[in-house]
């Protein structure tokens, strides 16, 4: 289905899924789309999905609507375009398949966006010890920014993050070219603080740094990963 990519407190990206009907816009507690700041007017706009059309109607807001920097009353979306909504700027994308990932993310992997998040209740704070926070910063930084590059195109990367990254036919995350692909062939996973290069089907060769491999094998920085035909580079903690 369509969606929105709405930038949360702190940066992180949440996805707000968009079924067929219509949508209220705004920062009073009956909007559909709730956007809790005193920029976005109460009924700041509507959203009209429609199966594969998605339009957009600002509702006669304080400080306007823009979409990609054109203010505007009426927009039909497309992929890609960027909404503005007094301070929040938020990403359409389209329910096909090139839309499946936004910025190298796996949008499926991302939070659902919620306003109203619950706050932290606890009377007494977990004290870490420092060698404790800095193996933590240090996996935080991996899940983060780790990423699969295609060598002859390093234009498209994947970030793998903390679920698996799959490899193979259409079914796949990111597709392999060779003979006999489909399914699921090879994905990268999260194990034990790392990422590791999982082979799934035993016809089809992976290989890292042109070794085969038969059983999860950890990734490091810069190694060279072969899934049939295609190549990748990952890139994780230098």
């Amino acid at each position: 289905m369509p969606r929105f990519i709405v930038n949360a407190a702190g940066g992180k990206q949440q996805v707000f899924e968009l079924r067929n009907g219509e949508y209220i816009v705004g920062r009073e507690n009956d909007a559909t789309l709730l956007l809790p700041n005193v920029s976005v007017s109460r009924h700041h706009a509507k959203v009209v999905v429609e199966g594969q059309n998605v339009t957009l109607e600002d509702l006669g807001s304080g400080n306007g609507t823009t979409v990609n920097g054109n203010t505007v009353l009426q927009a039909k979306l497309q992929s890609k375009d960027e909404v503005k909504f007094g301070k929040f700027t938020l990403i359409f994308l389209s329910d096909q398949r090139v839309d499946e990932f936004y910025k190298g993310r796996c949008v499926r992997y991302m939070s659902l966006y919620e306003p109203r998040a619950a706050e932290v209740t606890h009377e007494d704070t977990f004290v870490l010890t420092k060698d404790a926070l800095r193996a933590l910063a240090t996996q935080s930084r991996l899940v983060e920014t780790a990423r699969v590059v295609l060598i002859r195109d390093p234009s498209k990367f994947w970030h793998p993050e903390d679920r698996p990254l799959t490899f193979g036919g259409a079914e796949a995350m990111v597709g392999v070219n060779g003979w006999f692909i489909f399914g699921n062939v090879a994905e990268v996973g999260w194990v034990q603080a790392r990422h590791v290069l999982r082979k799934k089907a035993w016809w089809v060769g992976v290989k890292i740094n042109d070794v085969a491999i038969s059983e999860d094998t950890p990734l490091k920085h810069n190694d060279r990963i072969s899934i049939g035909e295609s190549r990748f580079r990952y890139e994780g903690e230098k």
